[in-house]
Formats: structure tokens, sequence, C-alpha cells
């Protein structure tokens, strides 16, 4: 191994602005064998990679002419973030070998993993059976495992299709990369702790053959608990210095206080309603407006999310106000009439137990403005109308 080899697999890092076939070419000869030296070290940078470079040399894949190779190898690092110990497979078929991507082991939980970047060729379902037969036979296996086939595009109805009419659903599963990704993402956070082993089962095939579903779910979870850490946290802070800034929230605080500035020109002058909300504020009529942040997420079908408490909407129904939703990055945010948040939260999901209530708000970027995810009406909702830029660069 080179110097620059190790440095780099030590580092990746200090090729993040390069891309990832870029990358592959400082490795060996530059080309990715079964037999060459260039793979492993390949995969021993892939392994010291943060879950966000993966999400970029995946994203760079599949936008541009696909590599199979450098797909396979991603995905099988993501199965290693995910606590899994990974076999892998060979970038080449032979006929003395089993074809599959790559076998991944959680304690007597093992997984033949197979990727698939664009639906240019049909799957066979049965070639994929074989290779779980095969395994079964080549490992000792008492049963023949599960199947996981990972795929680089949204739309996979097809695909899943031809799972269910061969009736293979029970044992081949379908995720996307990015939901993979996601997930990685997750285990991350649970550190190693018990979670993780849970978290790994969810990628066995159930009922359902597509998984990014329930992946959404997962991270929807998460995305919750955030929020809740950051509801505790502001009632937390009338025990603290109104002019402290806790660490790493003083976007939060930027973005909120020109949020209340901004609006404060066309309201007149905004009254916090008490030390134990720094979100709540009500003008001299008694209309009460919230002020909510959200940090930007690295998912595709949600960037932006906020919880509405249910107990608003009767105090709007009484007094009148609005939202004014703030973004992690974002140069504007939505000011929106009490009114038309009422009218969409029938629309929205909703959270309901013994100790919160409240609907899931959440955003997603389109290439012109943004758009409010409406998950119970045919289609969603432009923001274009709502928008606000800032007075000043925040």
């Amino acid at each position: 191994m080179t110097n620059l080899e190790r440095s780099l697999i030590q580092d990746p890092s200090k090729v993040a602005e390069k891309s990832i076939k870029q990358i592959v070419g400082f490795f060996g000869n530059g080309q990715l064998t079964d037999k060459g030296s260039a793979a492993w070290a390949f995969r021993d940078f892939l392994n010291n990679c943060e879950i966000s470079q993966l999400r970029t040399y995946a994203s760079e894949l599949l936008s541009d002419s696909s590599d199979g190779k450098i797909f396979q190898d991603i995905v099988n690092t993501l199965g290693k973030k995910l606590s899994f110990e990974v076999e892998h497979g060979l970038y080449q078929g032979r006929a003395d070998a089993i074809g599959h991507d790559g076998l991944w082991s959680l304690g007597d939980l093992k997984i033949v993993i197979e990727c698939k970047t664009s639906d240019a060729f049909r799957i066979s379902t049965e070639v994929l059976l074989k290779y779980s037969e095969k395994i079964k036979k080549q490992k000792g296996l008492r049963l023949e495992p599960p199947v996981l086939l990972v795929v680089g595009r949204i739309d996979t109805g097809d695909l899943e299709s031809q799972i269910r009419g061969s009736r293979a659903d029970d044992r081949i599963s379908i995720i996307g990369v990015e939901s993979l990704l996601d997930l990685a993402e997750v285990a991350a956070s649970l550190s190693g702790g018990p979670g993780t082993g849970s978290l790994s089962r969810v990628l066995l095939p159930k009922d359902y053959t597509r998984l990014d579903v329930l992946t959404a779910l997962i991270t929807n979870v998460i995305n919750e608990i955030q929020q809740t850490s950051l509801d505790l946290s502001e009632t937390i802070a009338q025990k603290i210095p109104s002019d402290t800034i806790i660490d790493g929230e003083d976007w939060r605080v930027r973005i909120r206080g020109t949020m209340i500035n901004n609006v404060s020109k066309e309201l007149g002058k905004l009254q916090r309603v008490s030390s134990r909300s720094k979100a709540q504020y009500v003008t001299k009529r008694g209309k009460m407006y919230y002020f909510l942040t959200s940090k930007r997420y690295t998912r595709s079908d949600q960037q932006f999310w906020y919880s509405i408490q249910c107990k608003w909407k009767a105090v709007w129904e009484q007094n009148g106000g609005g939202l004014a939703l703030g973004l992690e990055g974002k140069q504007e945010f939505y000011f929106i009439n009490c009114s038309q948040v009422l009218a969409w939260v029938k629309f929205l999901n909703e959270t309901k137990n013994s100790k919160r209530h409240y609907w899931h708000m959440a955003l997603k970027e389109k290439s012109d403005g943004m758009e409010l995810i409406l998950n119970k009406a045919v289609s969603n909702h432009d923001l274009t109308g709502f928008m606000r830029s800032f007075d000043k660069k925040i």
C-alpha cells in the first residue's frame, strides 16, 4: 500500500471535493477487479467515510452513468455501518462461483445482497433464489437466507410486481439505496446499542415487498424525538439568561429573531407570551403566532419538519393568528395564516397519545420553491404564495 493510499484511507475528507470515480483512481491501478489490490484499499476508504459522504457518492453514481462495481461496494459498506459482518461478492460472475453481490451476517441473521442501479435489465427472481440455495449449502445453514435487492432509483413498481408474481415476496425484499443510507444514519445515532440489531431486522422480507415506507416511518420517529428535544430545551431555557445561546443552536436563534422582526413590521409589536416558550408571540389584538424552525434533513422525500400542536387549534379559532416557518440554510421563511393551517390539518399525518397530540408538517423542496406534503390529499400544496425573504442575510 502506498503512502497516498494509506493517507486517504485514514482521512477520506482529504478528497472530499473529488468525484467517487476520481477517488477510485487513487488506489492500485485504478481498476476495481476481484483479484486486484485496488478493491481492498477502496473498500477500506469507504469504511472510514461518513454517511454524508457515502450519500454524496451514491447520488453521483445515480445521476451520472452508473458504475455497478462502485455502487456494490457502497452498498456493502452500508451493511457494515448497520453492524453486519459483510462478505463481499464478486464484481464479475464466474461459472464456478455464486453470483451474489454480498452476504451480510449478524448473529444468526444472514441476508444475501443483490445490487441494481437501474432498470435497464430485468432481475430473475429464480436466479436470486438460487443464490440463496447455494449459500445455504456452502455455509451449512439450516434455512435458505432471504435476499435483499438494493436499488438506485425510486420507482420499482415493475420489480415489486415481478417478485409478488413469482410468489417470492416472503423471501425477497427491495430497498432504495437512499433509504438504506437513512437506516445507516439512524444506526450511527444508536452507537451500536441494543436497538441496532432490531433495526437491522427491518431489512427482512415481511408482508410488503418494498421497505422504504417502513424506513420513512423510523426516520420520522427520529425527527419527532429531535423536535421533542427542542421543545424540552425551550422549557429548560426559562432557567437560562435570555441572551444565552446554547452551543449548536445559534442558527435557530438568528432565524427566529429575524422572522419576528420581519413579521413585526406587518403586524405591529409582538409580545412574547411567556418565558417558557421562545416560539409563541401575541399581537396587541390578541392574535397568536408561533415561530418555528427546522433543521435540514438529508432525505429526498422531505427536507424540513415541524410539529403543530393540536392545542393551538382552539387558540387560533378563538383569537386568530398563524405560523412562521424558518428553515436551516435558507434566506427565506414561510408565513401562513391560521385559517389556512387549519384547512390543511385534515390532510396531515397525526400523532396522538397520552402525552402528546400534534400534526406532522413536512416540507419538500422543488426546483422552483417549496411544497407542503399533504399525505392524505391527492397532491401537495405549493407554498410560493407564503414565502417571505429576510431583510438581511442570515
